[in-house]
């Protein structure tokens, strides 16, 4: 494996470990807190954070409101960010934290045809077998042996189609390299947390009291910074450097460290389906992730 490709993995298997704790912390945070008002804070903060690293750089934060980005950023934020953190936060509140982890990993098959159709991936037959075993065993999660559907399933499986609709734009500012990592996963929060607060205001969701709860600022400072803001800015660094087919299909093992998290801390053991169909999952998405990242350029 050549340095590039190496270092594209490593960083992927970093944000496995971080983001391992997301569906958990987050259905815990939306206990708490008003799952619109959760997201935008976490958002901001996260876009605070990685503000502070760029000023401490001593680059030009002017970037983000640059015309010749903000329209990409805007609709990396609103597909990446605001819509995809409406249908998760919602949908991990009437729906379990292993079902939301293991749901999420759909995202390989969306990224399989996004990969192909739009960035112009390389595609193989390999990667279609691979493909289709995550979707049996994405299937076999959600009817668990039953034809009826949760509404919180449906709307976490559409979560994952909203952030690599926002790969799109992403992926196009890396490959031009007229962005950085930093920048796209700062615009992507920063723009991302004010769209979800206007919506909360709207809403009359205002829950400020809240804040002077030591638990719930911290699990808000927590979420932000890390889940948010160090998986963001980890995660552009590797597809920069790989497909954006196989950096998804890589981070799509995290359910692995969500389980544990979910069993020990939410108390909810896992059953036969979700064991078998995260099973299943995990061997096509590690077949899949063996697999050279290629362009058909």
């Amino acid at each position: 494996m050549e340095k590039k490709e190496k270092e594209g993995v490593i960083l992927v298997i970093i944000c496995v470990f971080i983001h391992g704790a997301s569906p958990i912390l987050g259905k815990y945070g939306v206990s708490l807190v008003h799952p619109l008002f959760f997201a935008a804070l976490t958002n901001l903060i996260a876009a605070a954070g990685l503000i502070l690293i760029i000023l401490y750089r001593s680059e030009s934060i002017k970037k983000l409101i640059n015309r010749k980005y903000f329209l990409s950023l805007l609709l990396i934020a609103f597909f990446g960010t605001t819509i995809s953190n409406i249908l998760f936060f919602y949908g991990v509140r009437i729906t379990s934290g292993i079902n939301s982890s293991i749901l999420l990993q759909v995202e390989p098959i969306y990224a399989l045809f996004i990969g192909y159709i739009i960035l112009k991936e390389k595609v193989t037959f390999r990667q279609i077998i691979a493909t289709t075993v995550i979707i049996f065993g994405t299937l076999l999660i959600i009817y668990q042996g039953t034809f009826s559907l949760n509404w919180g399933d449906l709307l976490v499986i559409g979560t994952p189609l909203c952030y690599q609709i926002g790969h799109i734009f992403s992926k196009r500012l890396l490959n031009q390299r007229e962005l950085s990592p930093l920048f796209i996963a700062a615009g992507r929060t920063l723009y991302g947390g004010i769209f979800l607060f206007i919506i909360s205001q709207v809403f009359g969701v205002q829950e400020y009291e809240k804040l002077r709860e030591l638990n719930i600022l911290g699990i808000l400072v927590f979420y932000g910074l890390v889940i948010y803001g160090l998986t963001y800015y980890t995660f552009y660094e590797s597809i920069k450097r790989i497909n954006l087919s196989k950096a998804t299909a890589i981070i799509s093992a995290y359910p692995a460290v969500s389980i544990l998290l979910a069993w020990f801390l939410l108390k909810e053991i896992p059953d036969f389906y979700q064991i078998s169909g995260f099973l299943i999952i995990l061997a096509g998405i590690l077949y899949l992730s063996s697999l050279k990242s290629e362009s058909r350029l």
